[in-house]
């Protein structure tokens, strides 16, 4: 959840590591963003030869982007075994977020908070 600085490391990590993905934000802008980050990343590595170009494109296919307006984006969160938001540290939006996403996911998944700044017990409230 989010496709910022934070959340698009988070989701290239998870991507190379062979996991499958679901970049989430509020728009195409924050996905795309975040999206041409992580590729930034992949063709340097690639360059410096510290990926292969099979290794990008299967981890490039391991990220499937998201936004508030895709309306099944919830279905694909259903199968989620696990979530970390990493959204501004705005209280009220990680409340939202982590509402938004609770409807969807299943009772197993394990739901993480990236945060630096606000305690993990108000976010937890």
């Amino acid at each position: 959840m989010g496709a910022g600085l934070m959340g698009a490391g988070i989701a290239q990590v998870s991507a190379e590591k062979g996991y499958k993905v679901l970049l989430k934000d509020r728009d195409m802008e924050g996905v795309g963003r975040g999206e041409a980050y992580i590729g930034g990343n992949w063709e340097a590595k690639a360059k410096k030869k510290r990926m292969t170009n099979h290794q990008k494109c299967v981890a490039e296919a391991n990220i499937v982007g998201l936004t508030d307006a895709d309306k099944m984006w919830g279905k694909h969160f259903e199968g989620a075994d696990m979530v970390i938001e990493a959204v501004f540290e705005d209280l009220s939006l990680k409340h939202k977020v982590i509402a938004q996403v609770e409807e969807h996911i299943p009772e197993h998944c394990v739901f993480a908070t990236n945060t630096s700044a606000i305690p993990i017990r108000d976010i937890a409230e």
